[in-house]
Protein backbone atom coordinates (compact mmCIF):
# COMPACT_ATOMS: atom_id res chain seq x y z
CA UNK A 1 0.00 0.00 0.00
CA UNK A 2 0.93 3.54 0.03
CA UNK A 3 2.94 3.14 3.58
CA UNK A 4 -0.27 5.03 5.50
CA UNK A 5 -1.70 3.15 8.48
CA UNK A 6 -4.87 4.12 10.70
CA UNK A 7 -5.41 3.29 14.35
CA UNK A 8 -8.80 2.28 15.36
CA UNK A 9 -9.21 5.44 17.01
CA UNK A 10 -8.26 7.65 14.17
CA UNK A 11 -10.90 6.53 12.15
CA UNK A 12 -14.34 8.11 13.86
CA UNK A 13 -12.20 11.24 13.86
CA UNK A 14 -11.85 11.03 9.99
CA UNK A 15 -15.33 10.06 9.65
CA UNK A 16 -16.53 12.84 11.26
CA UNK A 17 -14.23 15.33 9.60
CA UNK A 18 -15.55 14.26 6.44
CA UNK A 19 -19.38 14.56 7.59
CA UNK A 20 -19.16 17.96 8.22
CA UNK A 21 -16.89 19.05 5.30
CA UNK A 22 -19.70 17.39 3.36
CA UNK A 23 -22.62 19.50 4.90
CA UNK A 24 -20.97 22.46 4.65
CA UNK A 25 -20.04 22.02 0.85
CA UNK A 26 -23.73 20.55 0.59
CA UNK A 27 -24.75 23.80 2.96
CA UNK A 28 -22.34 26.23 -0.03
CA UNK A 29 -23.46 24.53 -3.24
CA UNK A 30 -27.43 25.24 -1.92
CA UNK A 31 -27.00 28.85 -0.89
CA UNK A 32 -25.10 29.57 -3.60
CA UNK A 33 -27.24 28.40 -5.98
CA UNK A 34 -30.66 29.28 -3.84
CA UNK A 35 -32.23 26.39 -3.22
CA UNK A 36 -34.28 25.59 -0.23
CA UNK A 37 -32.99 22.77 1.76
CA UNK A 38 -33.50 18.92 0.42
CA UNK A 39 -36.44 17.22 0.42
CA UNK A 40 -37.54 14.23 3.11
CA UNK A 41 -36.36 11.69 1.02
CA UNK A 42 -32.97 13.18 0.43
CA UNK A 43 -32.33 13.56 4.07
CA UNK A 44 -33.67 10.00 4.54
CA UNK A 45 -31.31 8.44 2.27
CA UNK A 46 -28.65 10.58 3.41
CA UNK A 47 -29.05 9.32 7.16
CA UNK A 48 -29.01 6.00 5.99
CA UNK A 49 -25.75 5.91 3.71
CA UNK A 50 -24.53 7.81 7.22
CA UNK A 51 -25.69 5.07 9.79
CA UNK A 52 -24.28 2.21 7.37
CA UNK A 53 -21.30 4.08 7.62
CA UNK A 54 -21.03 4.54 10.92
CA UNK A 55 -21.81 0.51 11.21
CA UNK A 56 -19.30 -0.57 8.64
CA UNK A 57 -16.30 1.88 10.49
CA UNK A 58 -17.76 0.21 13.88
CA UNK A 59 -17.19 -3.47 12.34
CA UNK A 60 -14.03 -2.60 11.25
CA UNK A 61 -12.75 -1.09 14.04
CA UNK A 62 -13.76 -3.80 16.05
CA UNK A 63 -11.77 -6.32 14.29
CA UNK A 64 -13.09 -9.71 12.51
CA UNK A 65 -13.43 -11.67 15.49
CA UNK A 66 -14.92 -9.33 18.08
CA UNK A 67 -17.01 -8.41 14.67
CA UNK A 68 -18.74 -11.89 14.36
CA UNK A 69 -18.79 -12.28 18.31
CA UNK A 70 -20.73 -8.89 18.29
CA UNK A 71 -23.09 -10.08 15.52
CA UNK A 72 -23.60 -13.46 17.39
CA UNK A 73 -24.65 -11.33 20.44
CA UNK A 74 -27.15 -9.33 18.08
CA UNK A 75 -28.54 -12.43 16.54
CA UNK A 76 -29.73 -13.68 19.95
CA UNK A 77 -30.88 -10.50 20.99
CA UNK A 78 -32.65 -9.99 17.31
CA UNK A 79 -34.32 -13.63 18.46
CA UNK A 80 -35.88 -12.73 21.63
CA UNK A 81 -37.28 -9.31 20.14
CA UNK A 82 -38.87 -11.52 17.75
CA UNK A 83 -40.09 -13.84 19.99
CA UNK A 84 -41.81 -11.37 21.97
CA UNK A 85 -43.25 -9.40 18.98
CA UNK A 86 -44.82 -13.22 17.59
CA UNK A 87 -46.34 -13.72 21.20
CA UNK A 88 -47.99 -10.16 21.64
CA UNK A 89 -48.97 -10.10 17.74
CA UNK A 90 -50.70 -13.47 19.03
CA UNK A 91 -52.42 -12.42 21.97
CA UNK A 92 -53.57 -9.44 19.90
CA UNK A 93 -55.16 -11.88 17.63
CA UNK A 94 -56.64 -14.13 20.36
CA UNK A 95 -58.15 -10.92 21.66
CA UNK A 96 -60.10 -9.97 18.85
CA UNK A 97 -61.29 -13.71 17.67
CA UNK A 98 -62.60 -13.92 21.12
CA UNK A 99 -64.05 -10.27 21.15
CA UNK A 100 -65.64 -11.40 17.91
CA UNK A 101 -67.33 -14.22 19.15
CA UNK A 102 -69.31 -12.73 21.60
CA UNK A 103 -72.80 -12.04 21.07
CA UNK A 104 -73.31 -8.27 21.12
CA UNK A 105 -75.02 -6.87 24.05
CA UNK A 106 -78.84 -5.86 24.16
CA UNK A 107 -79.50 -2.89 24.46
CA UNK A 108 -81.62 -1.89 27.84
CA UNK A 109 -85.32 -1.55 27.05
CA UNK A 110 -86.72 1.89 28.92
CA UNK A 111 -90.75 0.02 28.98
CA UNK A 112 -89.33 -2.99 31.38
CA UNK A 113 -89.09 -1.68 34.99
Amino acid sequence: MSGVELDAWQIPILVTAAVVLVEAAFNLVLRYRGIGPPSQRVRTVGFGLLVVLTVVVFVAALGPTRADQLSSVAAAVAAVVALWLTYRSYNTVTKQTEEAGKPAPEPDDPGES
